[in-house]
């Protein structure tokens, strides 16, 4: 099994999000549902960063669940923390 790349699904992964956070959908909560079960073992394994890997999952079965505020708190973490990794630009 081909090993899948944990910056190009982090990329995708934070304009869903933020997306996500502006315009909840259905439809849209089911496709980011599908990106963060991708994402979250990729981020334990490659990265051994398991707070992160619990956010993201987090993030993931909060949908379509919890308000977009709620949400929101959860992001700003995820993107804390992975700028740390380097994932992407803090701040």
């Amino acid at each position: 099994m081909l090993e899948e790349n944990l910056q190009a699904l982090f990329d995708q992964f934070v304009p869903k999000a933020k997306a996500y956070l502006e315009k909840p959908g259905v439809m849209a909560a089911l496709e980011l549902d599908k990106l963060c079960m991708r994402l979250y073992p990729l981020v334990a394994r490659q990265l051994g960063d398991m707070a992160l890997s619990n956010r993201i999952r987090d993030f993931g079965r909060g949908l379509p669940r919890l308000e977009p505020q709620e949400l929101a708190g959860l992001l700003d973490e995820i993107l804390s923390q992975a700028g740390r990794h380097g994932l992407c630009e803090v701040g």
